[in-house]
């Protein structure tokens, strides 16, 4: 893994980290963390993969149908930092982010009617679901392709 940015979209802070390929990925820990609220969900106890799987299946489309989830080891060069992760193409956690599938009532009817006003204690996907529907965390990428 070459590097990582961080983004603050709506107070939901994401990390996106590029591999050698400048290809941008979100670690599972940062999707479970917006989802669940656990910052290092346990692998095995929290059931990551199938959990991962079946978030996919849920989607309205068969994009990320057969995606192999495995856990990897990542190490970030500018700070020297190796952690064990699931890799989630940025498409792909975008998708997931965006499906509206969990929510009802009053505020999903806010969010289609585009009424929806982001509070603060309102929770992190809620925010980052409504955001991504007008826009794309790709967008506030920054490839630096002169340190190569």
């Amino acid at each position: 893994m070459n590097c990582r940015q961080f983004f603050y979209v709506d107070d939901v802070e994401i990390e996106v980290c590029l591999n050698e390929n400048e290809k941008p990925f979100v670690r599972h820990n940062v999707y479970w963390w917006i989802m669940h609220g656990q910052k290092n969900p346990d692998p095995e106890r929290n059931c990551i993969i199938r959990n991962l799987q079946d978030a996919v299946n849920r989607l309205p489309t068969i994009r990320w149908s057969g995606y192999r989830f495995r856990l990897e080891t990542i190490i970030f060069s500018e700070d020297d930092v190796e952690v064990e992760s699931i890799l989630l193409p940025l498409a792909m956690f975008e998708d997931l982010m965006r499906d509206k599938s969990g929510l009802s009532g009053k505020l999903l009817e806010e969010i289609e009617s585009g009424e929806y006003k982001s509070k603060p204690d309102d929770q992190a996907k809620t925010k980052l679901c409504v955001w991504l529907q007008r826009n794309s965390v790709s967008s506030l990428l920054k490839l630096d392709n002169s340190n190569s």
